[in-house]
């Protein structure tokens, strides 16, 4: 774990810190440069100057302590003609132009930065000792860094101060959260965010927002649920009661059977609300494979064609073209069975329930059609939600349509809640492979 603002400040000050080396050593270079053309100026102007000038206005020369500087004149016999210093013990055949002399033969002579000028009756000598030199390029330098530096630590300062105030909203955004508890799930809000932190922010919302949902949802569903298992357990409860304290055989018969319906009905009830609950828990998919749904239909047909014949409901089945698609045979079970167990509980009896799969270019269409009273429009979204029933006259728990939904929308598949073409009815479409949303109402299909 590291600090953001620590890290930020670390690199930039070093950035800073490198920029300031090498700007400085880049001005230092420069500004010797420039002190060293200067002076190196001054002294060819100076001894040009006195070639053409009068031996009578050396004094004046002398007198001036800005030229920082020192001078013989020879003639052209070789004759001194003039020595601003006795220190100074250079002879008369320096060669022309700049070179670097000491001062004298004495082992502590100065050294000196010379520049001659040969003319036809004199010879100039003028010269700059090298540490004089050296201290006015030192004033130079400090004239020209100490005012960049100051520069450059005012910007670390200001580096420093930006990164401080603009990770500030960060912080905001950490005191308010650890003041919340688990309860607390509204969205957050910061007022003076940046773009790049208020994506964030968004991000984290909609994640509230969903986890909210979700919680609620599942409240309903819990809530839902004791009051389904009310019902059959106080139903159980009595038949007990009537059990324990029944005297007459056929009383006890008709408890004992009744008993009986009642532990079936709260089983088929605890085994909806599991099988939902497993499929909504499930975060990773179990692999999938080619799963032909005309031996799975045929399966399911067969394992409820007792409870069929029991009301005289017949299954009427064709098959067309490729029936096989990719998917989990065992969730595509569970998806045939609530179906077809949903046709037969809502079809009068003596009718049949059609079902019919073929293949439509790309697609596997499964259309499963009733005979009984039909959903109306208005309610086809809502039976998809957990214990809505359609019918609540009929007996059931109302999850067998969210099965169905959650296996449909793990698979990709499509699901329409249909009138049949003729008769009453409800015609059930369900469409592999195609890329539709996973619910279409009536009035969504009829404007595409």
């Amino acid at each position: 774990m590291y600090s953001l603002e620590a890290r930020l400040k670390r690199r930039l000050l070093v950035g800073v810190l490198l920029v300031s080396v090498v700007l400085g050593i880049a001005v230092r270079t420069e500004v010797n440069r420039q002190q060293r053309e200067m002076l190196d100026y001054q002294l060819e102007q100076v001894a040009r100057a006195m070639l053409l000038s009068d031996l009578q206005d050396l004094q004046a020369w002398d007198d001036d302590p800005a030229l920082h500087l020192d001078m013989q004149i020879w003639d052209r016999a070789g004759n001194r003609l003039y020595r601003s210093s006795t220190q100074i013990g250079l002879g008369a055949d320096t060669r022309p132009g700049f070179s670097v002399l000491p001062s004298g033969p004495q082992a502590d002579a100065v050294i000196l930065r010379v520049f001659t000028l040969k003319g036809t009756e004199r010879t100039i000598q003028v010269m700059h000792s090298r540490e004089l030199r050296r201290a006015l390029s030192r004033d130079a330098e400090l004239q020209v860094l100490l005012p960049t530096l100051l520069a450059m630590l005012f910007v670390a300062i200001m580096v420093g101060a930006t990164i401080r105030k603009g990770l500030e909203p960060i912080r905001e955004l950490d005191e308010e959260l650890s003041q919340r508890d688990v309860a607390s799930l509204q969205p957050v809000s910061l007022v003076h965010a940046p773009v790049e932190l208020d994506r964030v922010v968004r991000t984290f919302n909609r994640l509230l927002l969903q986890l909210d949902a979700s919680i609620q949802a599942h409240k309903r569903f819990i809530a839902n649920a004791a009051h389904e298992l009310r019902t059959p357990i106080t139903a159980l409860r009595l038949e007990v009661d009537n059990l324990a304290h029944g005297e007459d055989p056929v009383q006890v018969k008709g408890a004992v059977r009744r008993l009986t319906i009642g532990v079936h009905r709260a089983q088929r009830l605890l085994q909806q609300m599991l099988t939902l609950a497993r499929l909504e828990a499930r975060t990773n998919s179990r692999p999938w494979t080619s799963v032909d749904l005309v031996g799975l239909a045929q399966e399911s047909m067969m394992d409820l064609s007792v409870l069929g014949s029991q009301r005289g409901i017949e299954f009427a089945f064709e098959a067309s073209g490729s029936t096989v698609v990719q998917g989990d045979p065992d969730d595509l079970r569970l998806l045939l069975d609530n179906l077809l167990g949903n046709a037969l509980k809502f079809s009068p009896p003596n009718t049949s329930v059609e079902l019919s799969i073929h293949q439509q270019g790309d697609a596997v269409i499964l259309l499963l059609r009733d005979h009984g009273r039909g959903i109306a429009p208005a309610l086809r979204e809502r039976v998809l939600m957990p214990f809505v029933r359609s019918n609540p006259a009929i007996e059931g728990s109302g999850l067998g349509l969210t099965i169905v939904f959650e296996v449909i929308q793990s698979h990709g598949a499509t699901l329409q809640l249909e009138d049949p073409p003729e008769g009453q009815g409800l015609q059930v479409r369900v469409s592999f492979g195609v890329n539709r949303p996973v619910l279409q109402t009536e009035n969504q299909k009829n404007q595409a």
